[in-house]
């Protein structure tokens, strides 16, 4: 997310859902959601259900407040499943596939990867981590990017985590294809999308 610079698993205790994609988050350790007498706070309505939904799915993608509102009204415009056109939206974003390719670590580090200029769609450099990729646009790394220590180290980290079916990469030249758009049961993401447009059906 845009200006978020505090404890990314403070997020996943809040949640009690994984969202900073470390392979040590607090949240292995620390069940409990952060503050004083967390175990003061189990009251749960149908509004709060739906908006913990809201809050899994956005900090999953970490896309402010106001994007997020935008890909849900783009969302709702389109023809299909609103939620799962919602999850495809995001799904497509350049940060994120340069995350599920495996070129970065993390969804922040893919996103400072973007931005600093080290991705390139289609052979043209694209430094937009929002930029919305097409079915057939490959992603690759300049050249000089590919010998980063965090380059290398994502590579290595990646070898146990697989690569969604609608991506083909080539990791021996650092290349990516997206081979078609993402379909719901191809995200590896547990969050109910349905509550998460009912929860914006009165706002819209």
């Amino acid at each position: 997310m845009a200006r978020y610079t505090g404890s990314k698993c403070r997020i996943c205790r809040q949640l009690n859902f994984s969202v900073c994609g470390s392979e040590r988050c607090a949240l292995q350790n620390k069940t409990n959601p952060p503050g004083m007498h967390p175990q003061q706070r189990k009251k749960m309505n149908d509004f709060k259900v739906r908006l913990l939904e809201k809050q899994k799915l956005r900090y999953s993608y970490w896309v402010s407040e106001r994007q997020f509102r935008n890909y849900v009204e783009d969302a709702f415009k389109k023809p299909g499943v609103k939620g799962e056109t919602l999850i495809s939206l995001l799904e497509r974003r350049l940060d994120n596939i340069v995350y599920r390719l495996g070129f970065a670590p993390t969804l922040p580090a893919a996103r400072q990867e973007v931005v600093h200029g080290h991705v390139m769609v289609n052979g043209r450099k694209v430094d937009r981590p929002s930029y919305l990729l097409r079915q057939g646009d490959s992603v690759t790394l300049k050249e000089k990017s590919k010998k980063m220590l965090l380059v290398q180290d994502a590579l290595t980290r990646s070898m146990s985590r697989p690569v969604p079916s609608y991506l083909e990469v080539d990791k021996e030249n650092l290349k990516g294809t997206l081979t078609g758009i993402p379909a719901r049961d191809q995200i590896p993401l547990e969050v109910n999308e349905g509550l998460v447009m009912e929860h914006y059906t009165k706002y819209l």
